[in-house]
């Protein structure tokens, strides 16, 4: 059942619009809020949103923007006091802090890092001096701070802030397959981290699909008047065709026998790119639906002798072309 005007209290309705403005820096306009507030069933009126940002402005400093015949509305965010934590939620925050270190060049990781700070230094002495021996305590060993240094802040927070508000964006973006700057209109659909690069995956209107462009080799964003809206499933989607970065259309059933001391490794450690691991007199079969791309090359020479592949054929002629390279430059 829908909730109205009435069910709602006007501190809860204004504390929600307050936050919900100074989450995004694109800011909303009170249509924008309203519809927000419907996918969850919270029917208000564009006439209680304005009355609402009226009263909170008086307290905290609401901005308005006129920009396309629209008025958007932004705020800075408030704060909180007085948190109680138990001996696991200490435990839990000195281990997200460790996460998020390696995430210190994203606006997403500082912010994260922030609130987690913000947590503990709410929090009585003894919990503050516990926080300290845990995080001695508590150390991820493969961290790769490097890895987003290059991201630019204004971009990333025009992309999160697009990806909230479901519009289109242009991006300039430097291919790394073409090694050249293009113009995408996409439709950003969510952030991905992939091995720990900041990405946005969406539906590239260029290319006609599906497809996810690293943060980092965005050069500019700019915000289009148009929305979308998220196709359903996509969360639940089959990612076949991507082999750990690199996708493509032309899925094919790739076959690699590995040795008996190589199939320890890849049962080990490389497990999750299989869709089936089949163990036999030779060692191990590995099986995967893929697009054959040259990271696929990349990944099975790696291994030299400890694999062979079976299938696909073109693949078995493009590894041995590549072996045939190697042994000339040698």
């Amino acid at each position: 059942m829908a909730n109205h005007e009435k069910e709602i209290s006007v501190s809860e309705r204004q504390i929600y619009i307050l936050s919900l403005l100074s989450q995004n820096p694109i800011g909303y306009t009170a249509d924008e809020i309203v519809e927000k507030l419907k996918k969850w069933d919270v029917i208000l009126t564009k006439r209680t949103i304005n009355r609402d940002i009226d009263e909170l402005s008086m307290s905290y400093a609401i901005e308005e923007e006129e920009r396309n015949g629209k008025t958007y509305f932004l705020a800075r965010k408030f704060s909180m006091e007085n948190v109680d934590l138990t001996i696991q939620d200490l435990m839990a925050i000195s281990f997200m802090q460790q996460l998020v270190q390696q995430y210190e060049h994203t606006v997403m990781g500082t912010a994260a890092e922030n609130m987690l700070r913000k947590i503990a230094a709410n929090t009585g002495n003894l919990n503050r001096k516990h926080l300290e021996e845990l995080g001695k305590s508590i150390r991820i060993s493969d961290r790769n701070d490097w890895k987003n240094q290059d991201v630019n802040p204004a971009i990333e927070q025009m992309i999160t802030a697009a990806i909230e508000k479901q519009n289109r964006i242009e991006i300039q973006y430097h291919s790394w397959n073409s090694d050249e700057v293009t113009k995408r209109v996409i439709q950003p659909y969510s952030i991905t981290f992939i091995d720990q690069y900041l990405c946005v995956e969406g539906y590239c209107e260029l290319r006609k699909e599906l497809r996810t462009f690293r943060l980092s080799r965005i050069q500019k964003v700019t915000a289009l008047k148009e929305h979308f809206q998220i196709p359903e499933g996509y969360l639940n989607r089959d990612e076949e065709n991507k082999f750990i970065y690199l996708g493509g259309k032309d899925v094919e059933q790739l076959v690699i026998q590995f040795d008996a001391e190589t199939g320890r490794y890849v049962k080990e450690y490389e497990a999750h790119r299989a869709d089936r691991l089949v163990e036999n007199e030779a060692g191990v079969l590995f099986e995967k639906k893929t697009a054959i791309t040259t990271e696929v090359i990349r990944w099975i020479l790696k291994f030299g002798s400890g694999a062979k592949v079976l299938q696909p054929e073109v693949l078995v002629e493009r590894i041995k072309d590549e072996i045939q390279k190697m042994h000339e430059l040698y």
